[in-house]
């Protein structure tokens, strides 16, 4: 039977000669004190009850002293002796590099008050970070330094040591276990820290990053660049073959017209035509001169008039020869130099884009050969001269922590399930 139910039972059997008032006193005091003892907590390590509810509670005491060196205990001491007399030492190289160069997605003023790199440059280091993880990195230096080997040796506690018969996938995830990369979105400054068993083996591994991520970032560029070459190789070759096409039919004009210079011989033309007016006004004016005093049926008069009207011929022939006349069908000064103007206007606009494109081209060679992208080293790699890792002292405490929760949370658990079975 319950304690307070037997003492309430106790107290009312000798109590009926009592008078009413007093047994009502001590029924309230009674039910007082079997409600403080129903709210007092109950001490899991303290027995009470029959012979088989003490049995029954030391079972749970057992219990919950085994579960606590089951779960506290031991794995607290497992991984003390492990990361004190078995981890194996981890040292850590750092180094911190940037992309360099490109053109800047912003104007150059604007970017740099803002705080913003250029755009081309954040790609290439968002890039770069993804390639330090990538599988294209550890197949890189796998090939130099044999990783597995490296990450292999024997010295390496078990834990820590990578099984050399492991498929490459298992190899890129101990990897990134391995290599920290974080960026500066803001800087697009790049962090690298490396760890592994040896400070020289840390240190190679951090160079041999370096310059696969600067072999990459002239890669990134390279393609661009030579791919621009090639376009402009391509159009100068072209305006070398359309000048040489308009030189040629400048050639064959003149060849054509029988004329080595249009420009002279236009020259030479308007000079003869003044010649001939000239002259043929003198010898109006002579003619003017002697009629007044000699008939015009004279001998002297008719040969003058004959000269004039062959000057007139003369002139009207010249005439024709520039300008073309009535006749269309014959070659005009004037159509030829047309046709020489057309085709020097040709030859000109294929001399200029032969030299623009030869610009372009040389251009094009010089930024193929020039190294416009590349790492900027802001931290170098120096050997470490002590072991970083594992934190001990960290590891242990959350070892415990977490044991200490797992085991408080079950007892917790264990303790509101047996009381409420019990009621």
């Amino acid at each position: 039977m319950n304690r307070p139910l037997a003492e309430a039972t106790r107290i009312q059997s000798p109590d009926r000669l009592m008078p009413a008032e007093s047994r009502a006193a001590l029924i309230s005091k009674s039910l007082r004190s079997i409600a403080r003892r129903a709210r007092t907590p109950r001490n899991v390590f303290v027995a009470s009850g029959s012979g088989e509810d003490r049995r029954w509670h030391q079972v749970f005491v057992w219990a919950i002293v085994a579960g606590f060196g089951l779960i506290v205990v031991i794995p607290n001491l497992v991984t003390g002796i492990y990361l004190a007399f078995v981890a194996s030492d981890q040292y850590a190289t750092e180094t911190q590099f940037a992309v360099r160069g490109g053109e800047s997605g912003l104007p150059s003023q604007f970017a740099g008050l803002i705080g913003i790199p250029a755009t081309p440059r954040v790609q290439d280091s968002l890039i770069l970070t993804d390639y330090i993880r990538g599988r294209s990195m550890v197949d890189a230096i796998d090939k130099d330094m044999n990783l597995r080997r490296l990450f292999g040796r024997k010295h390496v506690d078990f834990l820590s040591r990578f099984n050399p018969k492991r498929s490459d996938e298992e190899l890129m995830h101990y990897w990134r276990n391995h290599v920290d990369v974080n960026i500066d979105k803001v800087s697009g400054i790049i962090t690298v820290v490396v760890r592994a068993f040896t400070p020289q083996d840390s240190l190679n591994l951090t160079n041999h990053i370096t310059a696969q991520s600067e072999k990459l970032v002239n890669e990134l560029t390279e393609r661009s660049r030579s791919d621009a070459l090639r376009q402009a190789q391509a159009e100068l070759d072209r305006a070398r073959q359309n000048l040489q096409e308009k030189t040629t039919a400048m050639r064959d004009l003149r060849n054509a017209e029988g004329v080595l210079d249009s420009g002279r011989q236009n020259e030479a033309m308007t000079k003869l035509m003044a010649e001939l007016r000239l002259e043929y006004i003198h010898m109006q004016q002579e003619y003017a001169a002697q009629r007044k005093a000699v008939s015009a049926d004279a001998p002297q008069m008719r040969v003058l008039e004959a000269r004039i009207q062959s000057m007139k011929d003369q002139i009207a022939g010249v005439e024709t020869q520039m300008t073309g006349g009535t006749n269309q069908t014959a070659g005009s000064l004037s159509k030829t130099m047309s046709r020489f103007d057309v085709a020097q206007l040709d030859k000109n606009i294929a001399e200029k884009q032969y030299i623009a494109a030869a610009a372009a081209y040389e251009h094009a060679r010089i930024d193929l050969e020039t190294q416009n992208v590349y790492l900027a080293s802001f931290l170098k790699p120096v050997l470490a001269q002590e072991p970083l890792y594992p934190r001990r002292v960290w590891l242990w405490a959350i070892v415990a922590i977490i044991s200490l929760l797992l085991w408080g949370g079950g007892v917790g658990t264990a303790v509101l399930v047996r009381n409420h079975l019990a009621v």
